[in-house]
């Protein structure tokens, strides 16, 4: 009879479990393995993989060890009221009947409940909880099965003996195969897109690399270094299972009967304790986060001394309350002689752009930034130009310079960009200040819009909007349940909104409802400025409302709902809509990990090198922003403003590696000079 023993016998128990649940979590969690693999909306590299890998399959696995432990209460109280606890053979009868009654009732629940168009949440998680029991129920009797074999046969049947624990193992890797050998040919979608997306000015800079339309995920790597992670994270599952047996062992001791539901008392408290860290941990973030918000670059270590802008000579504004972004943004404003050279314009034709800008900072009260800002724009002449550009920032404070700096070309400087900050932390942090900035951004257009009216009809500047990512979605929200008719009754005369995040409620009723929510058709929603031509040629009146959405940006697709529910984008047998892998699967939970992954893929950018993918919209952003403001160009400029835009982004990006290289060899000479006795400040070098 074949026995394994020693480090053998320990590596068996973390990978196939000593359990029935173990092993079906085994199972699962193999089966998940190759699930990870499907193809997402971006391209993903070796490490992400990794990461998409250990996850999924821990996550099934501790799943299923959860659901483990109902089924066992279940089954303790079934032969506690039957008189069978003592009974092996009769509580192995219970267990398995508990498991086809886990079984049935998934499959019940997912054929009462067919997936609908705009179903409740409610719905999709009931069914897709069917769907967790029928798994659960169907894997607990697959390896009841190999047990009941074990027992029958493996007495007389060495083979037998070593097979059955690894059955669930073994099914679930032939699941694993299967999927990753369909998910493995690269899809031909992601490929065209990732080409279509570097424009001619960009091409020249790029290298071909794998990354850029080839997997680059090494097969045995990924799953050697997948599995390294998901028995990572089992090893951790063990140390809960040991910890929460001891204190399932101390209930059942303080409370006398409290056996059958010991198990699953002891787990909640577990759970509980990781929800309390897992709190703690996001406290954490969010101060780092905000630390780093507020932190200002090396490269700005003065005010601005342009008068036109906030925090300069002529502001009301403190400059270093501006945080990182707000003084990137006014410090980046061009001059005359730039916007000058670029266009081709006499330098006495151009007029200083005027930038407005309020740190969190900057005033205590929503109510007090905007009377700064107010103040602000009335000191620098904003109403006096011709254009005011109202810019919700992004969760950082972030306003994107590629916008602001077309805008300030096309106008020869004789525009101003106002917006407030709502947030120090990055867009996916700041999900809980999505109201506040609303009602501040409320406040500013209020107050914009009064006194836009207050002048005489001849001398008022048109009034346009800006947002980006949850930007936009903050904007959006100022006019929610108004449709364009809010945009048109605040006197907006143009929009442009980048990466409108599929939470925006706003942009959710007009795709929903275009016929109520915007009968004349003043909103379009395009990935470029090709589909743009395409779609209002002929027309006699232009959008003057755009949603610019690259087809596989997975802020604009990605909501939690798309843990339990298909979403619309990933229909089950029809066509996928452009950017969206034939070959990508809808799965319970996995879909929503892979598609977090695409997040942060989607949110990698390099400096000077514009491409329209992902979350990047640089390469479409300097023709969108003619034709949504109608400023028009011709031809030859606009290929100067791009150029000039891309070589700004890269010089300004150098400036501020340089300082921060220099300040931190700064710190360390200093840190050098301490430890032989020094106590000097330590020097400071200027960048050249």
């Amino acid at each position: 009879m074949i026995r394994l023993a020693g480090p053998a016998h320990t590596i068996s128990k973390v990978l196939l479990g000593d359990s029935s649940a173990g092993r079906a979590a085994a199972l699962m969690a193999t089966a998940a393995a190759g699930a990870s693999f499907t193809p997402g909306l971006m391209p993903r590299g070796r490490r992400e993989q990794i990461v998409a890998t250990g996850i999924a399959s821990a996550l099934q696995h501790g799943l299923v060890i959860n659901a483990h432990a109902r089924h066992e209460v279940l089954s303790n109280l079934i032969c506690s009221w039957a008189g069978r606890g003592n009974d092996p053979v009769g509580r192995r009868q219970v267990k398995s009947a508990v498991a086809l009654g886990t079984t049935v009732a998934g499959l019940a629940a997912y054929a009462a409940l067919p997936a609908r168009h705009g179903e409740r949440i409610e719905r999709a998680v009931v069914r897709t909880v069917g769907v967790r029991l029928f798994r659960v129920g169907t894997a607990s009797l697959l390896v009841g099965g190999a047990d009941l074999i074990d027992r029958r046969y493996g007495q007389d049947h060495p083979l037998v003996r070593t097979a059955a624990p690894a059955a669930g193992f073994l099914a679930g890797a032939a699941i694993s195969a299967a999927l990753i050998r369909r998910f493995r040919k690269f899809d031909p979608v992601i490929a065209a897109r990732v080409q279509a997306s570097v424009d001619p000015l960009t091409r020249d800079h790029l290298n071909d690399k794998p990354d850029h339309g080839e997997p680059v995920t090494s097969l045995p790597v990924s799953l050697a270094l997948g599995v390294g992670v998901a028995t990572s994270l089992q090893l951790l599952s063990g140390v809960e299972g040991y910890v929460s047996g001891r204190v399932a062992t101390s209930v059942r001791r303080v409370i006398p009967g409290s056996d059958p539901y010991a198990s699953l008392v002891a787990h909640a408290v577990m759970l509980s304790g990781l929800v309390g860290v897992l709190a703690v941990g996001i406290e954490y973030v969010y101060h780092r986060a905000e630390a780093g918000g507020s932190a200002i670059d090396a490269a700005y270590t003065t005010a601005p001394n342009s008068p036109s802008v906030s925090g300069g000579p002529n502001s009301a504004i403190g400059w270093q309350t501006l945080s990182r972004e707000g003084v990137r943004f006014v410090a980046m404003s061009l001059n005359p002689q730039e916007i000058a050279d670029v266009t081709h314009t006499p330098l006495e034709q151009v007029t200083t752009p005027i930038r407005c800008f309020a740190g969190l900072d900057s005033a205590s009260t929503v109510g007090a930034r905007v009377g700064l800002v107010m103040e602000d724009l009335e000191r620098l002449g904003a109403f006096q130009r011709s254009v005011i550009c109202l810019t919700s920032p992004t969760g950082t404070g972030y306003v994107n310079y590629v916008a602001v700096e077309t805008l300030e070309y096309l106008t020869r400087g004789d525009c101003a960009t106002v917006g407030i900050q709502y947030s120090l932390r990055p867009s996916f942090l700041s999900l809980d200040r999505v109201a506040m900035a609303r009602e501040q951004n409320l406040a500013l257009l209020n107050a914009l819009v009064w006194r836009i009216r207050g002048l005489p009809e001849g001398k008022r500047p048109r009034l346009v909007g800006f947002g980006e990512s949850l930007g936009a979605q903050t904007l959006q929200n100022c006019f929610l349940h108004e449709g364009v008719g809010g945009l048109q009754r605040a006197g907006i005369d143009g929009a442009l909104f980048l990466g409108t995040p599929a939470a925006s409620r706003w942009a959710s009723e007009w795709r929903s409802k275009p016929s109520q929510t915007d009968p004349d058709g003043q909103v379009i929603e395009v990935s470029g400025f090709d589909q743009w031509s395409t779609a209002t040629a002929g027309r006699t009146t232009k959008p003057k409302y755009v949603l610019l959405s690259n087809p596989e940006d997975p802020i604009v697709k990605f909501t939690p709902r798309i843990a339990v529910a298909r979403p619309e984008w990933l229909p089950l047998r029809a066509q996928r809509p452009p950017g969206v892998p034939q070959a990508m699967l809808w799965m319970p939970y996995t879909t929503m990990l892979i598609t977090l992954i695409d997040v942060v893929n989607a949110l990698e950018f390099v400096p000077g090198v514009f491409v329209a993918r992902g979350h990047d919209y640089r390469a479409s952003i300097p023709r969108m922003v003619s034709e949504t403001y109608r400023l028009p160009v011709d031809d030859d400029e606009m290929t100067r403003i791009e150029h000039a835009l891309r070589d700004r982004e890269r010089t300004w990006a150098q400036k501020r590696m340089v300082a921060e290289q220099l300040a931190r060899a700064g710190e360390a000479v200093g840190r050098q000079l301490r430890t032989w006795g020094e106590v000097s400040s330590p020097p400071t070098v200027a960048a050249p």
